[in-house]
């Protein structure tokens, strides 16, 4: 995302961002900064999922 230059953020601002989605199992992290969209991920962008109330410690990390 950083090198698209559609997206005016630092690479690390979007990694430390992507790591706390991984946390609430929005996304999983698959190595060397690649990360994937969770099924909860899909979710919220389709307006399905309201993330005020996802807690992290028992968020799904998985796809």
């Amino acid at each position: 995302m950083a090198d698209s230059g559609r997206v005016r953020f630092s690479r690390q601002h979007i990694n430390q961002r992507c790591k706390k989605l991984v946390v609430y199992g929005l996304l999983i992290h698959l190595g060397n900064g690649v990360y994937d969209i969770t099924d909860a991920g899909q979710q919220y962008l389709d307006g399905e999922l309201d993330v005020r109330n996802l807690d992290p410690t028992t968020a799904e990390n998985g796809k």
